[in-house]
């Protein structure tokens, strides 16, 4: 039986997804990434690196008229994405096992784009971007690393984009330390979004 989300905002818990020991966008990163996309109903939305498939989930609940396409390069992540897609019960998500841009042969051009993960490829996929991100369509990129910071954002600033903005989040989350509670960081995250002219 699939598991449903009743509400109509993001923010599925993070142990309703399994993760497989796969790294899972946090569920308070997802809402901020979500948010940022400004996502309609009807949107197309392309999820680079979607690991878990937990931003694909999210954003296909939000846009149930639309379609998302969810690629991951690693295999045996597909299965956890599958699994995923299975017990939420969504329909409207094209999961694609390969590295962006190489596998998006199959993608039609599309409302909104989220990078989670680049596989070393962020030129190119910039590129096929440029030739596949609609006008006022949404860009977010989610980095962990200084290098992959710079690098997008000159990507955005030499390309066609305006409503340029970037977050660096830190995140605590209460722990139940037998009857105290102690906040447990995790990772920042820098998340930058930007608008197609």
């Amino acid at each position: 039986m699939a598991f449903n989300w009743n509400f109509r905002t993001a923010g599925i818990p993070d142990e309703n997804f399994s993760s497989d020991n796969s790294p899972i966008t946090k569920e308070e990163i997802r809402v901020l990434a979500l948010s940022k996309l400004r996502l309609k109903e009807d949107s197309n939305i392309l999820d680079i690196g979607a690991g878990t498939g937990s931003i694909s989930i999210e954003a296909a609940l939000i846009s149930n008229k639309g379609l998302v396409y969810s690629i991951e390069m690693k295999k045996e992540r597909i299965g956890t994405i599958e699994k995923n897609v299975n017990y939420f019960g969504i329909k409207n998500i094209t999961i694609i096992q390969g590295v962006a841009p190489d596998s998006l042969s199959t993608v039609p051009s599309i409302d909104r784009a989220l990078i989670g993960g680049s596989g070393g490829k962020l030129n190119e996929i910039f590129d096929w971007l440029h030739l596949n991100l609609k006008s006022e369509g949404r860009l977010v990129i989610l980095a962990i690393t200084l290098e992959t910071l710079s690098q997008s954002l000159e990507l955005i600033r030499n390309g066609d984009y305006e409503d340029i903005e970037i977050c660096h989040v830190f995140v605590s989350k209460g722990k139940n330390i037998g009857k105290l509670t102690m906040m447990e960081s995790r990772n920042p995250i820098f998340i930058i979004s930007a608008t197609r002219k």
